[in-house]
């Protein structure tokens, strides 16, 4: 039996998983006091539990209500209570069988068989019943946070769940979402430091978090030869955004493209067996050689060939894109380095590789990401089974390349992480989806991941995105996202045991992502920078240069 001390109220109504609770009139107080530790009462995210016989009942409270707005106004629905009496709406998620007389000497399961009937008393869940629920020592799993109803308990979340069944991690700017992201990679790498992880950094805030595990590749060391192009990125930067469905143009390329590779060839593969999307390298001369060879005589008809070519041209002229534009001379049969680069295979020490997107040229990031994301499909599918190195790749600002609306100039990424969410599981490819919009996200991208992860969020038109995107039966939950704290999270779906609203372990400085408010006040009333600051802002603009990293103060929330 559990300490009458605990007691909060009474069941009144049982609907299917939903339960009705009415608290005690001697509930006075947001909490109570048991054993030393204060627990919340009845607070919306926070755990209670129903004694329904030899079993125990764990729901989480969804909704607080008085009579009046009971049931859309049926006050009457009730008549036994007093106008001023309190309700509880609870959501069932699972039930527990006692094993001994301890409080967590109980053996728990999610989901209900045995519901509980009106009269049973409703209970404040205790720590130690807490413990028992959210901690599986027989699961692999992570260690990211304290329960906001009990901070003294900690938080974890099942690895293998969270990872390969894709997750997401949504929250509004000034969250604690870029902080909440290092401390759930860092807790990853922390309990596998052999993982191989990719995470894409639009903004270089993530390089300081992690200083000694993860590889740092930006435009001074990216590696993305033009060659590994697929047929539909090809068009994408041979063609244009704006000329993308150019059929005559698009022909041209394919032909080219396929006559350059067949001409470079690749050791052990038969020229037939080339297609225009085989990874085999190829010489952007050969190309250009094969488009000059087929332009017909007539003037009228050379523009197609032209247009190409001279893209091609401005390409190879400009800096920003040597990255992506390899001379001749460069052109060598390399995947096998590359590959190994961005996957970490070998690991050597470094998990994590750190994709800094900042500085790659806007007009083709999204060529990039959809080649890095189709790289590691690719890799993980030409695999030997059972997967035997399992990858995750992190996107952040994931809105950004899988737009809910409908653009050609997206569609070769937003095809490549569709196509990790849908299938990736079997091959051993996770998918960790972060963004502050989540209703500008691709909802048919977001539906694949089985856990969200929801920092506070105040936009309305987010939050019924998120909304449906919950399991049924938690989904009034979402009410609670705009009073959330910084770091401050409601996880739902397989990577937890059970719904839990958390708290995020804070991060030493030295991990803490450059993504810290900026100070104007204290800015602005500091010493005036002179002339000499411009001209080194100028110096690194024009050299591409990164600027210094300088540490910011302790204990700010980041974005």
């Amino acid at each position: 039996m559990s300490d009458p001390i605990l007691k909060i109220g009474r069941v009144v109504e049982v609907s299917g998983s939903k339960v009705i609770g009415e608290l005690e009139g001697t509930v006075e107080d947001l909490h109570r006091t048991y054993k030393s530790r204060r627990y919340t009462v009845g607070q919306v995210g926070s755990i209670v539990k129903i004694e329904a016989g030899d079993k125990l009942v764990f729901g989480v409270v969804t909704a607080l209500r008085m009579t009046e707005t009971l049931l859309d106004g049926d006050s009457d629905a009730h008549p036994e209570s007093s106008s001023d009496a309190k309700w509880l709406e609870i959501e069932l998620f699972g039930e527990a069988v006692r094993t001994g007389l301890g409080e967590s000497e109980f053996s728990f399961q999610r989901g209900v068989v045995t519901y509980p009937l009106p009269g049973q008393g409703i209970f404040v869940a205790s720590v130690l019943e807490l413990a028992r629920i959210y901690h599986r020592p027989d699961k692999p799993s992570i260690h990211v946070g304290s329960l906001s109803q009990a901070a003294s308990l900690p938080v974890y979340l099942l690895t293998d769940d969270l990872l390969g069944k894709h997750f997401a991690v949504l929250g509004t700017t000034g969250s604690g979402k870029s902080c909440s992201v290092t401390v759930l990679l860092r807790s990853i790498l922390d309990v596998a430091p052999k993982a191989h992880m990719i995470l894409l950094d639009p903004h270089n805030e993530y390089r300081r978090a992690f200083p000694d595990n993860a590889e740092i590749i930006d435009p001074t060391s990216l590696n993305l030869p033009h060659w590994l192009l697929n047929f539909e990125e090809s068009m994408a930067l041979f063609i244009g955004k704006t000329e993308f469905v150019a059929t005559s143009q698009t022909n041209i390329l394919k032909d080219a493209i396929l006559a350059a590779r067949q001409d470079f060839g690749a050791q052990g593969i038969s020229p037939d067996k080339i297609t225009v999307d085989t990874p085999v390298p190829y010489k952007l001369s050969k190309l250009l050689a094969h488009v000059e060879a087929n332009m017909p005589p007539q003037d009228s008809k050379k523009d197609p060939y032209l247009k190409i070519k001279n893209k091609i041209q401005t390409l190879q002229q400009d800096s920003r894109f040597s990255f992506l534009i390899r001379p001749d001379e460069n052109v060598s049969d390399d995947l096998k380095d590359i590959v190994g680069q961005y996957l970490r295979i070998p690991v050597s020490d470094k998990p994590l590789s750190i994709i800094d997107l900042s500085g790659v040229p806007s007009d083709v990031v999204d060529v990039v990401v959809s080649m890095l994301c189709r790289m590691i499909f690719d890799f993980a599918v030409w695999s030997p089974r059972p997967v035997q190195v399992p990858i995750v790749l992190v996107c952040e600002e994931a809105h950004r390349y899988a737009p809910r609306r409908d653009d050609a100039a997206f569609l070769p990424t937003k095809q490549a992480l569709s196509r990790i969410a849908k299938e990736g599981r079997k091959y051993g490819v996770g998918l960790g989806l972060i963004s502050q919009r989540p209703s500008e996200l691709a909802e048919s991208i977001l539906s694949q991941c089985n856990t969200l992860i929801a920092l506070r969020m105040s936009n309305e038109q987010d939050q019924n995105f998120v909304q449906r995107a919950l399991p049924d039966s938690v989904r009034s939950l979402v009410n609670v996202l705009p009073t959330l704290r910084a770091q401050e999270a409601l996880v739902v779906g397989e990577g937890t045991v059970v719904p839990v609203r958390l708290r995020f372990n804070d991060l030493a400085e030295e991990h803490q992502p450059q993504s810290a408010d900026v100070p104007f006040a204290a800015s602005w009333a500091a010493a005036d920078n002179g002339a000499e600051y411009v001209e080194s802002v100028v110096r690194r603009w024009r050299l591409q240069e990164r600027p210094p990293v300088v540490p910011q103060e302790a204990g700010k929330p980041d974005e």
